[in-house]
C-alpha cells in the first residue's frame, strides 16, 4: 500500500481526532479563559496564553495523528486482499478495499468473503459463518446461494459475484471498531480514562470553590479567570492519553523492525500481561512444511491400489494443503499409479470439522469410494478387527516419536460418508509425516514458563503424538492429555474447573477449542497462536490473538500480533520489549499524575490560608516542559534502548501498581510547595505568579522522576542515574538561559523582580529536606514491597 493510500484510508478519521484534541476538558476551560482575559483588559496574558492554547493543540492533534498513522503504516502489511477474476478471465490480487459491486472474486481455502455475494459457482464449497453469527459448525454452499461478508472458506472452493463494495460491508465496519486504535481499550487506557474522568469532576467542585471564594472575598474578577484556568492546567493531566497512545505506537513500530508487526497499537500492553498462551501444535511449535518418512501398506492391500485412489483423491479434491503435497511429492517420487479409465463421480472435501475427506471413482466400470483421514476418526469405523489393531500398531509406534499420520480407506457403500456414525471401513495404508521443531521454540517456551505463563496446546491430533511434542519441547504438565471425546462430555461447570488442569489437549474441534479459551480467560490474560483456518475462533475469543505470517489469511486478519517469519521464537523478544514500554507508561503516567495531586494539594493549602493560587495557566506552561515534558521523552528513549533486562510487568491492576507512590509523593511535596511559598517574600505570596514556587513543583517534579524509575523499574542502572543527571543539568541550564530572554520572562508570566538568592537557596533547602522525608517514605513502604 503507498503513502498515498495510507494519508488516504486516515482521512476520515482526522475530523474525531481533531474534535477529541481541541473539545478536551482543560480546553474547555482555557478557551473561555483566554476570552475572559481580553474582556476584561488584560490583552498581553490573553494573547500568550490563547498562543499555548493553539500550540498545545496542535502538538497533540499532530502526535495522534502520528500515532494513527503507524498503526496505519503496520496495518498495511497484513491488510485484507483477494483474488478477482477480470473480464479477459485473467486472475488479479487486489486490496479488498479496491472491491466494488459485481466484481467476482475467487475464494479458496482459508480465505474469508469481504463483503455480501452470490456464488455463481462452487466446487465442494464449504464456509463457517462464526465470527459472524458465533455458530461454530460448517456447513456447504452451493451454486446460486448467498455468502455474507466475513464467512470463512473451509473447504473447497468457488466463484462470488459481489454485491456491494467492501467499504460497506459489515466486515469492513466490524474491522474499522476493532483495528482503529483508540477502540477495545487496554487496562492501562481504561485506568487513565477514569483518572482524567474523575479529575475533571474534581476540577468542576475546584471551580465552584475558586468563583465562590473570589466572590466572598470581592477578588478581582480577572484573577478569579486566571485561577480557574490555572486550576484547568493543573488538575487534568490533558497529556496523558496522548503520550500513552504515542508510546504504545512507538512501541508498535519497533516491534515492526524485530519482524512482529501489531495490528492494534495497545498490543504493547497486552503482550506484557499475557497469563495463559494456547497454541496448535504443527505450524507454530513445528514446521509448517511436513515430509512422508513412510507408507505402510496394510498386507490385505496392494501398494498399487494405494497409490492410485490416493492419486484419484488429491486430484479430484485439488488441495493444495502441506500435508496433501507431502503425499503427492512421495508418490510422484515412488512411481504412482494411474488409469486411463479413472473417473471422479462424487467429492466431499477435507474439513477440520469432519477431520477427513472423500472421493467417488468410476475404475473399470465400478465404483469405489476412498476416505483420507486421521487414524484416530478412523479406528472406531473399521470393520475388521485384524485392521484395526495393525493400524493401532503402526499409530503407537509413531506417535510416541511426535510423528503424524494420516489413513487411506474404502467405504463399504457406494455414497459419500458425510458421516461416519453408520459408515464401516476397510483399511489400505497410512501415511507417516515427519516435521523438524521451529528454530528457538524450546527456548521460547522456557522463557514463558519462567514468567509463569501457562503453556496450553491444543491440537486435533492424535494423543501420543500431541503428548510426545509437547514433552519434547518442555512444557510443564504434558504428561497427562485430555481428548476431545472426553471434553465432548463436559459442562460448563466442568470447563471452568477441569480445564485449568491440563496443559495438553488433544484429537480436539474447534468448538472444543473455542470453550477452552472461554475457560482459560477466567484465570486471566489468554492468548492464542495459531496459522489454521481451525484456530480462526479461538483467536477471535481470545485476549489476544497471534498468527503466522504464511497462514490462513483469515487468522493475519483478526490476529492482533502477526509473525512475519512464522517463527514463535520472536515473541518473547517482543514481550521484554513489552515489558519495557509498560514500565515506561507507568512512570510516565505517575509523573502526570503525581503533578496534578500536588497541584490539588496545594490549591487546598493556600486556599485555607487565605491566599489565591499563585500560579498562572502559562506558568504551568512552563512547568510542563520540565516536569512532564523532557522526562517523558527520557523515558521513551530507556523504553527503546533499555539498558538492562527489565523484570516482567507487575500483575497488580495499573492504577493499584501507580496510585500508591503518586499519592504518598504529592502529599509530602505539596507540604514542600507550601513550605517554600510560606518562605516567599510578601510581593510573591500577593502575586498572580511565585517564582519560587513553580520552581519547586519542578524541582518535585524532576525529584519523583527518581522515585518512580526506582520503585516501578525495581533499580536505577548506573547508566539511567548518568541520564538522569545530564537531564537535571540540561533543565538547569535551559531555565537559566530562558529567563535571561525578557520575552520568555514575559510569555510565561514569571514575576519580576526575582526574589533575592538567599530566597532560592531556602527554597532548595526545604526541596532537599522534603525530599530526603520522600526518601524515607519510599524505602519503607515501596522498595521492599515491589521489589
Amino acid at each position: 500500500m503507498s503513502k498515498f493510500e495510507i494519508y488516504k484510508r486516515i482521512l476520515p478519521n482526522l475530523v474525531p481526532i481533531i474534535f477529541r484534541n481541541v473539545f478536551s476538558p482543560v480546553n474547555a476551560v482555557i478557551f473561555p479563559v483566554v476570552v475572559l482575559l481580553f474582556v476584561f483588559g488584560d490583552k498581553q496574558a490573553g494573547l500568550f496564553l490563547g498562543i499555548v492554547f493553539v500550540l498545545n493543540t496542535l502538538i497533540t492533534v499532530v502526535q495522534d495523528i502520528k500515532a494513527r498513522l503507524l498503526l496505519e503504516k503496520l496495518q498495511a502489511l497484513t491488510a485484507l486482499r483477494v483474488v478477482r477474476i477480470n473480464n479477459d478471465k485473467t486472475e488479479t490480487s487486489v486490496l479488498a478495499d479496491e472491491i466494488i459491486k459485481g466484481d467476482l472474486l475467487k475464494l479458496k481455502l482459508g480465505d474469508q468473503a469481504p463483503c455480501d455475494g452470490l456464488l455463481i459457482s462452487a466446487e465442494d464449497l464449504e464456509i463457517s459463518e462464526a465470527l459472524i453469527t458465533g455458530e461454530s459448525d460448517s456447513f456447504s454452499k452451493r451454486e446460486g446461494e448467498k455468502v455474507i461478508a466475513g464467512a470463512i472458506i473451509t473447504s473447497g472452493y468457488g466463484v462470488m459475484e459481489t454485491k456491494g463494495r467492501f467499504r460497506e460491508s459489515r466486515l469492513s465496519i466490524l474491522a474499522e471498531n476493532i483495528k482503529k486504535y483508540e477502540a477495545s481499550p487496554s487496562s492501562i487506557q481504561r485506568a487513565t480514562n477514569s483518572v482524567i474522568k474523575y479529575c475533571g469532576y474534581i476540577l468542576l467542585a475546584t471551580l465552584v470553590i475558586v468563583v465562590v471564594r473570589g466572590i466572598f472575598v470581592h477578588a478581582p474578577r480577572l484573577e478569579i479567570v486566571m485561577n480557574a484556568g490555572a486550576l484547568a492546567s493543573t488538575l487534568v493531566p490533558q497529556g496523558l492519553m496522548v503520550a500513552i497512545a504515542l508510546l504504545f505506537a512507538v512501541g508498535a513500530a519497533s516491534y515492526s523492525r524485530r519482524q512482529v508487526l501489531f495490528q492494534e497499537i495497545n498490543v504493547t500492553e497486552k503482550l506484557g500481561r499475557i497469563k495463559n498462551l494456547c497454541m496448535d501444535k504443527t505450524g507454530t511449535l513445528t514446521d509448517n512444511i511436513l515430509v512422508v518418512e513412510d507408507m505402510h501398506v496394510f498386507h490385505g492391500a496392494s501398494k498399487e491400489d494405494v497409490n492410485f485412489f490416493t492419486s484419484a483423491y488429491i486430484r479430484g479434491l485439488g488441495e493444495s494443503s502441506q500435508t496433501i503435497l507431502a503425499i503427492k511429492k512421495y508418490l510422484e517420487k515412488n512411481g504412482k499409479q494411474e488409469s486411463e479409465g479413472e473417473k471422479i463421480v462424487g467429492k466431499l472435501p477435507f474439513s477440520s470439522w469432519r477431520r477427513y475427506g472423500a472421493v467417488q471413482v468410476m475404475r473399470e466400470n465400478a465404483m469405489h469410494t476412498v476416505v483420507v483421514g486421521t487414524p484416530d476418526i478412523f479406528l472406531h469405523h473399521i470393520s475388521n478387527n485384524e485392521e484395526k489393531e495393525w493400524l493401532q500398531g503402526v499409530l503407537k509406534e509413531h506417535a510416541q516419536a511426535g510423528k503424524r499420520m494420516l489413513c487411506v480407506a474404502y467405504v463399504n457403500g457406494k455414497d459419500l460418508p458425510k458421516d461416519l456414525s453408520k459408515t464401516r471401513l476397510s483399511l489400505m495404508a497410512a501415511f507417516v509425516f515427519h516435521n523438524t521443531f521451529r528454530h528457538g521454540v524450546k527456548d521460547a517456551i522456557k522463557f514463558f514458563q519462567d514468567r509463569g505463563v501457562r503453556i496450553r496446546i491444543l491440537s486435533g491430533d492424535n494423543t501420543d503424538t500431541v503428548r510426545s511434542v509437547a514433552l519434547s519441547v518442555g512444557v510443564k504438565g504434558a504428561e497427562n492429555v485430555v481428548t476431545g471425546k472426553e471434553i465432548e462430555k463436559w459442562t460448563g461447570a466442568d470447563f471452568e474447573k477441569r480445564a485449568r488442569e491440563y496443559a495438553v489437549f488433544a484429537q480436539i474441534l474447534p468448538e472444543h477449542k473455542l470453550k477452552l479459551i472461554e475457560a482459560f480467560k477466567k484465570d486471566g490474560f489468554t492468548a492464542m497462536v495459531g496459522d489454521g483456518v481451525n484456530d480462526a475462533l479461538a483467536m477471535k475469543k481470545a485476549d489476544l490473538g497471534i498468527a503466522m505470517f504464511d497462514g490462513a489469511p483469515v487468522t493475519r486478519r483478526i490476529a492482533g500480533v502477526v509473525l512475519m517469519t512464522n517463527s514463535f521464537s520472536d515473541l518473547p523478544g517482543a514481550v521484554e520489549l513489552a515489558d519495557h514500554f509498560i514500565q515506561g507508561i507507568e512512570i510516565s503516567s505517575g509523573i502526570y499524575i503525581n503533578q496534578a495531586i500536588v497541584g490539588l494539594l496545594f490549591f487546598i493549602i493556600v486556599t485555607a490560608l487565605g491566599y489565591s493560587y499563585p500560579i498562572t495557566p502559562l506558568n504551568i506552561t512552563f512547568m510542563n516542559y520540565f516536569t512532564v515534558g523532557f522526562s517523558g521523552i527520557l523515558v521513551a528513549y530507556w523504553a527503546l534502548r533499555p539498558s538492562r533486562k527489565i523484570l516482567p510487568a507487575n500483575d497488580k491492576p495499573f492504577l493499584a501498581r501507580v496510585l500508591p507512590l503518586v499519592i504518598y509523593c504529592a502529599i509530602i511535596e505539596a507540604m514542600g510547595v507550601a513550605f517554600i511559598f510560606a518562605l516567599s517574600p510578601q510581593y510573591l505570596k500577593t502575586a498572580s505568579s511565585n517564582t519560587l514556587v513553580c520552581f519547586a513543583f519542578i524541582a518535585f517534579g524532576y525529584l519523583f522522576l527518581f522515585f518512580a524509575v526506582k520503585v516501578y523499574r525495581g533499580l536505577i542502572t548506573k547508566k539511567e542515574k548518568f541520564h538522569l543527571f545530564l537531564l537535571g543539568i540540561f533543565e538547569l541550564v535551559v531555565i537559566y538561559l530562558m529567563l535571561q530572554v525578557p520575552f520568555f520572562v514575559r510569555f510565561f508570566n514569571i514575576t519580576l523582580p526575582y526574589p533575592p538568592l538567599s530566597y532560592f537557596m531556602k527554597a532548595l533547602l526545604v526541596v532537599l529536606l522534603f525530599g530526603c522525608v520522600q526518601y524515607l517514605v519510599v524505602k519503607k513502604f515501596f522498595l521492599k514491597k515491589n521489589n
